[in-house]
């Protein structure tokens, strides 16, 4: 079973080129929104003299009221720690974010899968709540679970579970086993409840800088946006590009006239907690977006990126048409699984139709009819389809019958 662990979040530290204009073109963007001034504000406005951008922009989080509209400066600006959002927030471009080139850390003293603690070479860009990940090699087999900083001395670091065994089962980490920072360039999360806030991205370009990032091709690090809550999060006119790992995770998502190009992992990854949410809470929807070299990374290294749209079991429940997915490196979907835990929705309630498909490996990853469990009202057909083998899944389609209604051939 594959679910997606919450931990606590990091804070966050940006650093980019010192600016107090405001662009022009930013300004004219405000223009053209139906909003009234006082919901509308701008990052540079709230830098003051010695602030760096991290210091700026959470000024600017967490003085603004709910629902205000922030506009990032005509710049790039490079993160070194995960940005969290705790309340319903609008952020507009155009602007770049980008993350830091990764940090190599290793232990200075050994560990075991029972320590809480760890003794590090350097503790230089690290600060409480960061989320890190002990690795033994840079892929799925070799990794722990993500942890989070909770306090720092010296070259001491606090951790707030058990480091616990790597995926292959390691349990002693010796001197010089290295581990790495998480970041992401936003996490719309509570520290209270299950999330609920409605956030809104739109005009921003998200470069993962996959090229320095590569101590882990772990799927569970280094997201551009986590974002599972209950209130709509909505991407539009964004550009997401060289994620070293997934790019998009969560659910209740509006993805529309955004660009995937050149990932290691899934563009979209879908994952809901059963437990916490109802069926109306968990629907994304998926149109007028181009899909590019995607999934460069295989499975067998990532651990879980199958798929452009990626589903954990407890994901799924979207409506994806009028996409483009172009170079796909494995396949346009991941697995269809039914829900086996409380928390588990399983992969139901897909409507992917009328998309335009120019080469892939497959259409979907697999469909396991080894758990049980239903999987129900998945519709995948009417696609425009070249470039890519077709598959027999009748057994797959009988053993769900009337689940799945799935065809892999173009226009059918």
């Amino acid at each position: 079973m594959r679910i997606l662990l919450i931990l606590l979040p990091s804070t966050f530290f940006i650093s980019c080129k010192k600016s107090n204009t405001e662009s022009t073109q930013t300004k004219l963007a405000t223009s053209q929104l139906a909003v009234s001034n006082s919901t509308v504000f701008y990052i540079e406005d709230f830098r003051k003299p010695g602030m760096d951008d991290y210091q700026t922009i959470k000024a600017v989080c967490d003085s603004v009221p709910e629902n205000s509209n922030i506009f990032f400066g005509n710049k790039t600006y490079t993160l070194s720690h995960t940005p969290i959002i705790e309340k319903s927030l609008n952020f507009y471009g155009p602007a770049t974010l980008t993350r830091e080139n990764q940090i190599t850390y290793s232990l200075a003293q050994p560990a075991d899968a029972n320590s809480t603690y760890i003794v590090a070479n350097s503790t230089d860009g690290l600060i409480n709540l960061d989320r890190i990940e002990i690795c033994t090699n840079n892929n799925i087999t070799g990794a722990t679970s993500i942890n989070v900083i909770t306090s720092i001395s010296n070259d001491t670091i606090f951790l707030a579970t058990p480091i616990g065994n790597t995926t292959n089962g390691v349990n002693s980490f010796p001197s010089g086993t290295k581990f790495f920072k998480s970041i992401n360039f936003f996490w719309v999360l509570s520290s209270t409840k299950y999330t609920d806030m409605s956030c809104s991205f739109t005009d921003l370009t998200f470069d993962g800088n996959r090229n320095n990032n590569t101590g882990t091709y772990y799927w569970d690090i280094n997201a551009a946006i986590t974002a599972i809550s209950k209130g709509v999060t909505t991407y539009d006119k964004c550009t997401f590009i060289n994620s070293p790992n997934e790019t998009i995770v969560g659910h209740n998502a509006d993805i529309r006239n955004c660009t995937f190009d050149n990932l290691n992992g899934s563009a979209f990854h879908t994952v809901a907690d059963k437990f916490y949410c109802t069926e109306s809470e968990i629907h994304s929807t998926l149109t007028g977006n181009l899909f590019e070299n995607t999934n460069q990374t295989p499975t067998e290294i990532t651990g879980h990126s199958e798929g452009a749209i990626t589903h954990s079991q407890c994901g799924g429940y979207y409506t994806a048409t009028g996409n483009r997915f172009v170079n796909i490196g494995e396949s346009v979907l991941g697995a269809l699984e039914p829900g086996i835990s409380i928390n588990d929705w399983g992969t139901s309630n897909i409507h992917f139709q009328k998309n335009i498909i120019s080469g892939a490996g497959k259409l979907i990853s697999f469909i396991d009819t080894v758990d049980n469990g239903q999987i129900h009202s998945v519709i995948i057909d009417s696609n425009f389809i070249s470039n890519m083998p077709s598959f027999d899944w009748s057994a797959e389609i009988n053993h769900y019958s009337p689940g799945i209604i799935l065809s892999d051939k173009d226009g059918q």
